[in-house]
């Protein structure tokens, strides 16, 4: 043959000495010295144990290497049989194979077809007293690692309810209290939406707590085959939202006028059993002492319901600074000036890190500096990232559970600042939080505005203007939160008088509003759109479960599905089509230039935040 080929790769010399070349039909092949193969082989033979039953090879484990005694320690489990593999939960494991438990509890669902299988064989060896520490450590990394094996699946609810029983039968107190906290901890929010026929219709569950007891409002028992049971609503829920509205601070009788009064339902739910074994028991000694008891206003945790008064306490506390009379002080702009500045400092904090350059060298707009500059001057946090627990170390479930509890926690602290205006377009900025509702946002723009009426005479309504010039205005629920997420670009929030038919947006605000909506990518931070698209990102990808992974691999048909790496998987592709088509949208040169360059700065600033995906998105 004319031709030759070959077989190229980067060595090192003392590789090539063992390389041997042959020639066939005037072909030239590279290939790894046969000595080398065959003893690669045999060394792999050697570490193999093979475990045979009635001819049938059941068990392949590998042996590690000798230590220096010339000794090994344990085997490895390559290969088993399902009921064998379950069986290895209860057994020792050596410090060769510490993560068994946690590779089961991942890999399970590919070979059995349910998870009681292994829920009902822990069940029966927690009846033996030799395996019930082992079975109780097996149970509380699943609940940790995996919870979303047990939301939504009402068998293993009912599992993880009857294995809560025979910890208390057995009086272990101690794992039942990290079982409770582990739930509260790795449960996620869940929206549900149920419809009634009526109003009058009876609703399918009953609530217990509210404020008046320094509880939310938790479900206490759901009909049997109701849609609400069908739906997932179950014993030790707290409801956290009902169409919109906030439910963690709101009185029950205030929360079941709500829910009876309306025909459709959108519930977002949290599974919370520590929380609800603590009412319970509360509300247990309340009865055993003959009188409900309600607690003092300082013992209610406030929860981010913080006015401008109670702000000058909290930070004054912190602060060491010195107590300022609230008559002088509480009711004037001017003398929260400094108050505001001390608060915004504490609550802003940056997740990017210091810059290693100046931004004015790179062609930094005068804005992105001036942003830059006041992002660093904070102290840079880390991003929580969800761990997991391991079975070598039992210590680690005994984590403390304050800090189980507050791993998803925002601060109670106001966060965000909303612009609140009056009929006469003057307008004042009022400082909320997360779980701020509409009614405390009018009492704290009655007190800014100085208008001498009561609260419940006003409400907090919402003007938004449509493109084509329509102006919408419709009032908000009292308990409505997420204020700052909700408003549009061409929407305002106005302080209105119930008892007046005034016009808050006339038809030439209406335009100056419209316009002032109309911005483009230019006008927008660098660090601000880098930041932004990092905490998109990190949120949908701190909600991915490993099972899903698994799913996605194998093809797994599950209940939890793959749906949020699915999520994460379209929003980065959505981020590579976004920059393509801006660029290209845009006909003039200069222009285009210009946003190419500020592109690039985004990527730049995704880089700091180690939001790498957006970088590569951006840039390729």
């Amino acid at each position: 043959m004319g031709n030759s080929f070959g077989v190229s790769r980067t060595m090192d010399k003392e590789y090539m000495k063992g390389v041997m070349r042959t020639k066939v039909d005037d072909c030239q092949f590279v290939c790894i010295a046969q000595q080398d193969y065959c003893r690669i082989l045999n060394q792999v033979e050697k570490n193999m144990q093979k475990v045979e039953e009635e001819g049938e090879i059941v068990m392949v484990k590998e042996n590690p290497e000798r230590d220096q005694t010339g000794t090994r320690k344990g085997h490895i489990v390559i290969k088993d049989t399902s009921e064998s593999l379950t069986m290895h939960l209860v057994e020792e494991h050596s410090v060769v194979d510490p993560t068994f438990i946690e590779d089961f509890l991942l890999t399970y669902r590919t070979f059995l077809s349910s998870p009681m299988e292994v829920g009902k064989k822990l069940m029966e060896w927690f009846n033996d007293p030799s395996l019930r520490d082992k079975v109780t450590r097996v149970v509380l990394l699943w609940v940790n690692n995996h919870f979303n094996d047990f939301e939504g699946d009402p068998a293993m609810t009912r599992f993880l309810e009857e294995f809560e029983n025979n910890l208390q039968r057995e009086k272990m107190g101690g794992h039942l209290r990290l079982l409770n906290i582990a739930c509260a901890a790795k449960a996620k929010r869940r929206l549900m939406t149920l419809t009634k026929p009526s109003r009058e219709s009876p609703l399918p569950f009953i609530l217990l707590g509210g404020s008046e007891t320094g509880f939310g409002i938790f479900v206490d028992s759901v009909d049997s085959g109701s849609k609400a049971s069908e739906a997932g609503l179950k014993r030790g829920d707290q409801i956290l939202e009902v169409n919109g509205q906030n439910f963690e601070h709101i009185q029950l009788s205030e929360a079941m006028e709500i829910l009876s009064n309306n025909t459709y339902l959108s519930i977002t739910v949290k599974t919370n059993f520590f929380v609800f074994k603590e009412l319970l028991t509360r509300l247990s000694e309340w009865k055993g002492d003959g009188a409900p008891h309600l607690p003092k206003t300082g013992d209610i945790k406030k929860a981010s319901r913080y006015s401008i008064s109670d702000l000058a306490v909290d930070v004054e506390q912190v602060t060491g600074l010195e107590k300022v009379s609230k008559k002088s002080k509480a009711k004037t702009v001017g003398g929260r000036k400094k108050l505001k500045k001390k608060i915004l400092n504490m609550t802003q904090i940056s997740i990017l890190p210091q810059k290693p350059y100046n931004d004015i060298e790179i062609g930094q707009s005068q804005d992105d500096n001036i942003v830059g500059l006041r992002q660093t001057k904070h102290i840079p946090t880390a991003l929580p990232v969800s761990g997991t627990l391991s079975s070598s170390n039992p210590d680690d479930v005994l984590q403390s559970h304050h800090r189980i509890l507050d791993f998803s926690a925002t601060p109670d602290l106001p966060d965000q600042v909303l612009r609140v205006f009056k009929a006469d377009q003057q307008s004042r900025y009022i400082m909320i939080s997360k779980d701020t509702t509409a009614k405390e946002v009018v009492m704290q723009a009655i007190r800014e505005f100085a208008v001498t009426a009561t609260p419940d005479q006003y409400s907090l309504c919402e003007v938004s203007v449509t493109p084509e010039g329509v102006i919408k205005q419709r009032r908000l629920p009292d308990q409505l939160s997420k204020l700052a997420d909700r408003i549009q670009l061409s929407g305002r929030y106005y302080l209105k008088n119930n008892m007046e038919t005034e016009i808050l947006c006339s038809d030439e605000n209406a335009q100056e509003l419209l316009r002032a909506s109309q911005i483009s990518l230019l006008q927008l931070s660098t660090v601000e759109v880098a930041t932004q698209l990092s905490l998109r990102n990190f949120e949908l990808f701190r909600n991915i479960e490993p099972t899903e992974y698994i799913d996605d691999l194998f093809k797994l048909q599950s209940k939890t599905g793959c749906a949020n790496l699915k999520k994460f998987e379209e929003v980065i592709n959505q981020e590579t089509f976004w920059v393509a088509s801006e660029i290209l949208r845009e006909t003039n040169q200069l222009k285009r230039m210009k946003l190419i360059k500020h592109f690039i700065k985004i990527a730049l600033h995704c880089r700091e935040c180690k939001n790498f995906n957006s970088m590569f998105a951006i840039i390729r």
